[in-house]
């Protein structure tokens, strides 16, 4: 019963972890604030997760994990497509990911794995040798997020996404 407590808490914390970040970024968002939404005291919040940054990216990987949004080096445009899929589902998955591009200047750095699966795929002659693999991915992030924030002039989903592929394809193609 104690084990379910815990993670039901830490789900709690998680969930409203993504709002209070959605919303405020890393530097507005609150712990205590977090820890009244879900229930239970900052204390534990920091016992948890340490603190904003680690809850952060706790925030994120979850994201990401319950989104099946793989990461595959060898299919950057399908990679890119959906991401951008997700967004578009999601908009508070658009504003997290806003926030890490504003707030982490450092942010690339957390995706050293994937940076290297780019550089191993450059390797190969799998995708393009034109740009270093980090600014292989931050362009890649970049085209899968171009209309989280903005209008979409018109055109509907269907159409941005395969934009949204076709792009990338031709950014990383050898």
């Amino acid at each position: 019963m104690v084990g379910r407590d815990r993670e039901r808490t830490r789900r709690r914390l998680l969930d409203a972890a993504c709002v209070e970040f959605a919303a405020y970024g890393i530097a507005g968002a609150r712990m205590e604030r977090i820890a009244r939404i879900a229930g239970c005291s900052a204390g534990l919040a920091y016992t948890y997760y340490g603190g904003k940054d680690e809850l952060f990216d706790a925030v994120q990987s979850e994201v990401m994990r319950a989104a099946s949004v793989e990461f595959d080096a060898r299919d950057l445009p399908g990679y890119a497509a959906r991401l951008y899929d997700l967004q578009h589902r999601h908009p508070e998955f658009a504003r997290l990911a806003t926030w890490q591009r504003l707030e982490r200047r450092w942010g690339i750095v957390s995706r050293a794995a994937d940076v290297e699966a780019i550089r191993s795929a450059q390797e190969l002659g799998l995708v393009s040798c034109r740009f270093p693999a980090e600014h292989v991915l931050q362009l890649v992030l970049a085209i899968a997020s171009m209309w989280s924030n903005a209008p979409a002039w018109g055109s509907d989903h269907a159409v941005r996404r395969r934009t949204v592929e076709e792009a990338v394809r031709r950014l990383v193609d050898p």
